[in-house]
């Protein structure tokens, strides 16, 4: 095979991958603040008690949902594939885990 045989790639403009770095930079940034404001009310519903834990881990899976409805209205544009949701959903979970962690400190 040579390298005609493959099927071009088309390049992306300057404009686009512009776009796409800012659309990660959002993506980024809405994700932290919603993962430290899950952990704070993490830590005021469920505390230090293990039998209300349950609750923090609720509140992040809100956290991380609600985005859905973020996005769109901070034109980030373009469908979000589950691996943007992977990312998003991990930011998400880490910065919740470090703030409830340090609350709990």
């Amino acid at each position: 095979m040579s390298k005609a045989d493959f099927p071009k790639i088309p390049e992306k403009t300057e404009e686009e991958r512009e776009k796409e770095y800012i659309d990660g930079i959002k993506k980024t940034v809405v994700s932290g603040i919603f993962g430290i404001f899950a952990g704070i009310i993490s830590f005021y519903l469920a505390g230090e008690g293990q039998v209300r834990a349950g609750f923090g881990f609720t509140v992040l899976a809100f956290a991380i949902l609600i985005q859905k409805y973020i996005y769109p209205l901070i034109n980030v544009t373009g469908e979000l594939k589950p691996k943007d949701w992977f990312y998003i959903g991990f930011m998400t979970l880490s910065f919740w885990l470090v703030s409830w962690t340090l609350l709990l400190n």
